[in-house]
This record gives C-alpha cells, sequence and structure tokens, in this order.
C-alpha cells in the first residue's frame, strides 16, 4: 500500500467529518495544542510531529509551494496531499530526508523556491536517527550542534522564495542537570531572514511523560513544549510593504496572506512570489 493509500484508508476511518481536519485555523495563536496528533505521517517514527500545525500555516500564508528538507515519518507530505485531494488546491512539493542519502550540508538544494520551507531538525542528541557523522543527533558538543544547526538553516535559506516563510520546529534540552535552550543562536542568526513569529507548542504523548522526576531536584520541571520560528525572507530589507488582498475575503473582513509580503523594488503587483 502506497503512502497516499494509507492516509486515504486513515482519513476513511474517521467518518464524515474528516473535512474539518483541512478547515483553516482562523484562531491560530502563539500558544497551540494538538492533543490528537491527525492522521498524517507514521505515527512509529520518533519524532515525528502533528501536522496540524503544519496544515495551518500553508493555510493561513497559502502557501503554494512547500519544501521539507528532513521529511521523517512523512507527515508533511501527506498534509500537503489532503490539501491537495480535499480542498482542490495544487500545492507543489518536494521532500528530502539524510536517510534517504539527501545531506542538507552537503548536496545542492533544489533548483526552485518555495512560499515555505518547514524544517524539523533533531533536538542534538535527544533522539539517535542514525550514525550518520553529518546528522545533527550525532554533534558530541552543543557548540558542534549549533554550528550544524545554523549552517544548514542558513543553506535553507536560498530555498525561500522572496516574501516567503521558514518554520523551524525545535525544542529544548535538558543534560547531566543543565538547561539547553535550542532555539538560542537561530534568534541571533541575521543570514536567516527576519523573524516574524514564535509559536509555543505543547507536546503530547512524549515518552518523558511516564517518568517520574520526584521531587529531589526542584529544578527538574519535565518540558513539555517546543517552538516554532517563523521567519520571512525580505527581497529588500528596506523595501517590503503590505498590499491588501482583495481575492481574500471571510465575511467582509480583508484577509492577509503570504503573497501579500511583496517587495517594492522588485515591483511586484501581487500574486505568488516570483521564481529564482
Amino acid at each position: 500500500m502506497s503512502r497516499s493509500d494509507d492516509l486515504e484508508e486513515k482519513l476513511k476511518a474517521i467518518g464524515n467529518g474528516f473535512y474539518g481536519l483541512y478547515r483553516e485555523n482562523e484562531e491560530l495563536c502563539s500558544v497551540v495544542s494538538y492533543p490528537d496528533r491527525g492522521p498524517w505521517g507514521d505515527t512509529r517514527y520518533r519524532g515525528n510531529c502533528s501536522g496540524y500545525l503544519v496544515k495551518d500555516l500553508i493555510l493561513r500564508f497559502n502557501c503554494r509551494s512547500v519544501f521539507d528538507p528532513a521529511e521523517g515519518g512523512g507527515t508533511v507530505r501527506e498534509v500537503v496531499s489532503g490539501i491537495n485531494q480535499y480542498l482542490k488546491k495544487n500545492i507543489d512539493y518536494e521532500g528530502r530526508d539524510l536517510k534517504d542519502g539527501q545531506d542538507i550540508l552537503t548536496l545542492s538544494l533544489p533548483e526552485r523556491q518555495f512560499d515555505l520551507v518547514w524544517y524539523h531538525p533533531p533536538y542534538w542528541d535527544i533522539i539517535r536517527y542514525s550514525d550518520d557523522p553529518n546528522d545533527l543527533c550525532n554533534c558530541g558538543t552543543l557548540e558542534a550542534f549549533e554550528l550544524k544547526l545554523n549552517q544548514s538553516v542558513e543553506k535553507l535559506f536560498h530555498a525561500i522564495k522572496p516574501g516567503g516563510i521558514m518554520a523551524i520546529l525545535i525544542g529544548d534540552k535538558r543534560k547531566e542537570g543543565r538547561y539547553y535552550p535550542l532555539l538560542r543562536t537561530l534568534l541571533m542568526n541575521s543570514k536567516i531572514g527576519q523573524i516574524r513569529a514564535i509559536i509555543i507548542k505543547i507536546q503530547h504523548n512524549c515518552r518523558s511523560d511516564s517518568r517520574n522526576y520526584g521531587t529531589a531536584n526542584p529544578f527538574l520541571i519535565p518540558i513539555r513544549h517546543e517552538y516554532c520560528l517563523v521567519f520571512q525572507k525580505w527581497d529588500s530589507p528596506r523595501a517590503v510593504f503590505l498590499k491588501e488582498n482583495t481575492e481574500r475575503e471571510n465575511n467582509g473582513e480583508r484577509r492577509w496572506v503570504l503573497s501579500d509580503y511583496i517587495s517594492a523594488s522588485a515591483g511586484h503587483k501581487g500574486g505568488a512570489s516570483p521564481q529564482r
């Protein structure tokens, strides 16, 4: 059975209400929680995230193309497939993964650019995905991890269309009594666009949920969150403006979509960002 057939079976099992899976979440805010991870992706793949946040970002920004350079269990691929099938969209998708020999740091990126680059890297060495020395989970030190993480993100930045976004899902880590906020260097990196939003995602069904930390160390507060950092690529840092979109209205109220973030210096008058 193909992955698309498997998704179809899972959707059918949900019942007649499954179309609600692809409804745009107009109440998306800076804190999200998805106790039900949804039908997307291989649940056996450790660290595989819920597809709801991916779906919400794609629909909110009206993305017409998506690139996932670390596919893992295939969640993003199946989200895009479902949106295309049930919302009659035609979103272009490309996915890669290190397990298939497609390393971000050493191989060339796709020649085309995308409205959304979704990147869900390893959270340092919390989960060992492979023995590949280029796998971020095999970095021996925090400094080595942060170096490769930033190198990966800087390279992926070139795969974003002008005006497009990169969403990075990353968590924190505790090791040998120390707490490591793994997002820290990304927030200070000036080579990956401008940070436009930080969404705190509550974690559910983690292996550590059943662990009893006791009370001997009051600082051992269980980690139950991760961050989705949303960066935007501007064509020019001095010449970006918002244009009111007249194509999408909801009950008479104006909406903003990704194509509204347009570079004045490029002279674009709306629609999708240009191919580069």
